[in-house]
């Protein structure tokens, strides 16, 4: 009989089971998954690597000709070849977000900001009556000190 009440207690207390259940606490607990990073299910890292060789060459024929009695005489000539070699590596790595929590740290900072601005107001009130209020505090000492 102990057993079987231990063995009730036991698994009737199961908190996934009570999360899984209840959408409303199964929607928090996801936010706070998708919040933390766990589920970057929509996260892709590119890599795409490139090699360009370009060759290039040249040839330059210089010659010294010279023309006797309708006769052309070739007197130098010379030939060079230059071989120029241009390599170009690229490498480029492209990120893809998740967006699922882009989208819910952009919720929560705009209602972060919501805050910042509400408490900003509050506090230039405040400020303004502090103002006031050690202005009277110093006309008040003003005239005990006068007199």
């Amino acid at each position: 009989m102990r057993k079987l009440l231990f063995i009730l207690v036991l698994f009737g207390c199961n908190p996934v089971k009570q999360v899984l259940r209840d959408k409303d606490k199964l929607d928090k607990v996801a936010i706070e998954v998708i919040k933390q990073g766990y589920c970057a299910n929509d996260t892709t890292i590119i890599t795409k690597s490139d090699t360009l060789l370009i060759v290039d060459s040249l040839l330059e024929i210089r010659s010294d000709t010279t023309i006797i009695n309708d006769t052309a005489y070739i007197t130098l000539w010379e030939t060079k070849n230059f071989f120029k070699t241009l390599t170009i590596r690229d490498t480029i790595r492209s990120v893809v977000v998740d967006n699922a929590r882009l989208r819910l740290l952009q919720t929560d900072l705009s209602k972060a900001e919501a805050k910042a601005i509400l408490w900003e107001d509050k506090a230039n009130k405040r400020g303004g009556w502090l103002i006031i209020l050690l202005l009277v505090i110093g006309a008040f000492i003003y005239l005990k000190l006068r007199k």
